[in-house]
């Protein structure tokens, strides 16, 4: 049975301390600290959303997502959400 590469794709990204990754299309994204502490902001959104290793956050947002390693090395993991996850 062929795999849905869609509801699999994984990037992982390393940002070295106060190094930031502007994602512009981001919505339905899984944001995942796999390592170090991420500051992650939204535009237009005034919640500061904070990631220690472990945790997790999904992008409900159709504006673009800054995100910054407060503590470096940090390392994300993004993936797009379930199906459903944005009810």
């Amino acid at each position: 049975m062929p795999t849905d590469t869609a509801t699999t794709a994984r990037t992982r990204l390393l940002l070295q301390r106060g190094q930031i990754s502007r994602l512009p299309e981001a919505r339905a994204t899984h944001l995942c600290s796999a390592a170090g502490t991420l500051w992650i902001t939204i535009d237009h959104d005034s919640r500061d959303i904070v990631l220690e290793p472990g945790q997790c956050y999904t992008v409900q947002s159709h504006e673009a997502v800054t995100v910054s390693a407060l503590s470096g090395p940090a390392v994300l993991d993004l993936r797009p959400a379930a199906a459903g996850a944005l009810a």
